[in-house]
């Protein structure tokens, strides 16, 4: 409980930031959903594209070999560690290693993977009640995680610009609390997206079988 309560009093110092990823996501999923309800050819195409490129990678291919196989636990087990590392620490966390820019890198990510998801996901709801129900808790556990880690990436890279928010002078001490608060922030990136490969990967499994 102590180490989750310091999770918590991490995630309000990074309370501006959460809603800064917040906003970003929904904006550029808005943008997204509308360009393809409206047929606009560029998202049409590249809606296409996604679903290709999806379909032929190796993380993807490898949890459906799981799920075919009825190797549910190691379904679960892969989907969270690419998402715990490649979609969380990878490409949202770590950019924050440099001041700014990183902030930047990150604000970026954000934006092209609420627009992808904005493009792609609407169909997927649409499909069934099931695959609605399924995919909306997905989009939220696993969205909510990347919301979290974000805002710890951000938190990084504008930690040295502003010491203060940590209470001292030094850039470097700020830096280093910034990911010393980015690990207590993952506690809850990895809760949300345990629940979130169960959840996914179990309803897969269901609607497969």
């Amino acid at each position: 409980m102590r180490m989750l309560s310091q999770s918590l009093d991490a995630a309000k110092r990074m309370k501006r930031f959460l809603v800064i990823v917040v906003t970003l996501y929904v904006v550029s999923y808005l943008i997204g959903w509308y360009m393809v309800n409206n047929q606009i050819p560029p998202a049409v195409q590249m809606k296409q594209g996604i679903h290709e490129a999806v379909l032929s990678q190796e993380p993807f291919l490898f949890v459906l070999d799981f799920l075919k196989r009825g190797k549910l636990l190691e379904a679960i087990v892969a989907t969270f560690t690419v998402n715990l590392s490649v979609g969380a620490f990878l490409t949202t966390t770590l950019p924050g290693i440099i001041p700014v820019l990183g902030a930047l890198a990150i604000a970026v990510v954000t934006l092209i993977r609420g627009f992808v998801i904005g493009v792609t996901y609407p169909e997927v709801l649409a499909t069934s009640p099931a695959a609605f129900v399924l995919g909306i808790g997905t989009l939220i556990l696993e969205l909510g995680a990347y919301v979290f880690s974000g805002a710890a990436g951000i938190n990084i890279a504008i930690a040295p610009l502003f010491p203060r928010r940590y209470g001292v002078q030094s850039r470097i001490e700020a830096f280093k609390r910034a990911w010393i608060d980015a690990g207590r922030i993952f506690i809850i990136v990895a809760i949300l997206l345990v629940f979130g490969a169960i959840w996914e990967m179990t309803g897969l499994f269901l609607i497969a079988h």
